[in-house]
C-alpha cells in the first residue's frame, strides 16, 4: 500500500510540473533564432504608411523583389516605386492578390485586415509578419558591420527596449569588427587548407580569438589583429612540416 501511495504522489507531482510547463510554453512561445537569404525572393507588404515603409527599406537592404499592396502610400513609398525599386499595386487589398512568395508583411492601420492578411497568408504558405504583433516571425532590430550582423529581439514583447539595448551596443560594435571579420574571413579557407581536421581548426581559432584579440579590435589595431593569425599561420605550417621530415 505504501508502494502504491508513493506512485501515486509521483504521478501527481508529474502531472502538475507537466501542466506547468505546458502552460508556460502556451503562454511564451519560445523563438527559434535565423538569419533568411531573401535575395531575389518575392516578398509582398500590404499598407502604404510610415510603417510599411521601414518594412520595405529592411526588405531592399537584403535584395528582396518587392510588391506593396495599398490603394494609398506615403510620398516615400512611391517615390521607390518611380525608382523602380518596389512594384506598386495601387489597389485596396483582397486573398485573391496574393498568389505566391515568400514573405507577407501585414502593415495597415486597420487590426481586422491585419489579422485577415495573416490569415491568407498562411494559407498560401507564405511566412507572415503582423505589425500588430501576431505572424510568424519577427523582423530583429539589428547592427550591421559588413558581413558580421548582430540582432537583439524581445519576441514582439517590446521593440523600444530592443532598440535601446541596440543603440547602447552601436558603439561597442563599430567598423572595426566588420573589418575584423573581413581579415579572418580571408584567411578561413588557407586554415582549411593547412588544418583538415575540425577539431585542430577549432583549436586553432580559439587560441586566436582571445581577449587580446578583441582589444585590438576595439582599438581598431587591424594590422597587428592579421599579424598574429599569420605568425599562428606560419608557427602550424612550421610544425607540420617538421613532423613530416
Amino acid at each position: 500500500m505504501l508502494v502504491i501511495e508513493i506512485f501515486d504522489k509521483f504521478d501527481a507531482k508529474f502531472l502538475e510540473v507537466y501542466n506547468l510547463r505546458k502552460f508556460l510554453l502556451q503562454v511564451k512561445k519560445i523563438l527559434y533564432p535565423i538569419n533568411l537569404k531573401i535575395e531575389n525572393q518575392k516578398c509582398v507588404v500590404i499598407g502604404g504608411g510610415k510603417v510599411a515603409y521601414r518594412k520595405i527599406l529592411r526588405l531592399l537592404d537584403s535584395d528582396a523583389k518587392v510588391e506593396v499592396i495599398s490603394p494609398t502610400v506615403c510620398t516615400e513609398i512611391f517615390q521607390l516605386a518611380e525608382q523602380n525599386k518596389i512594384s506598386l499595386r495601387l489597389e485596396s487589398y483582397s486573398a485573391e492578390k496574393i498568389s505566391t512568395g515568400l514573405i507577407l508583411i501585414a502593415a495597415t492601420d486597420n487590426f481586422e485586415l491585419n489579422k485577415k492578411i495573416l490569415a491568407d497568408g498562411r494559407a498560401k504558405n507564405f511566412l507572415v509578419n503582423d505589425v500588430d504583433g501576431d505572424g510568424d516571425f519577427f523582423v530583429p532590430s539589428k547592427i550591421q558591420r559588413g558581413d558580421f550582423l548582430l540582432t537583439i529581439s524581445t519576441g514582439g514583447s517590446s521593440p523600444a527596449f530592443a532598440k535601446f539595448v541596440r543603440e547602447n551596443l552601436e558603439a561597442e560594435f563599430d567598423e572595426n569588427f566588420g573589418a575584423g571579420l573581413e581579415i579572418i574571413s580571408r584567411y578561413r579557407q588557407e586554415v582549411k587548407n593547412i588544418l583538415q581536421n575540425h577539431e585542430d581548426r577549432k583549436k586553432f581559432w580559439r587560441g586566436i580569438l582571445t581577449p587580446s584579440m578583441w582589444k585590438l579590435l576595439k582599438n581598431g589595431e587591424l594590422e597587428k589583429a592579421e599579424g598574429i593569425i599569420k605568425n599562428a599561420l606560419d608557427s602550424v605550417g612550421a610544425e607540420l612540416q617538421n613532423s613530416t621530415c
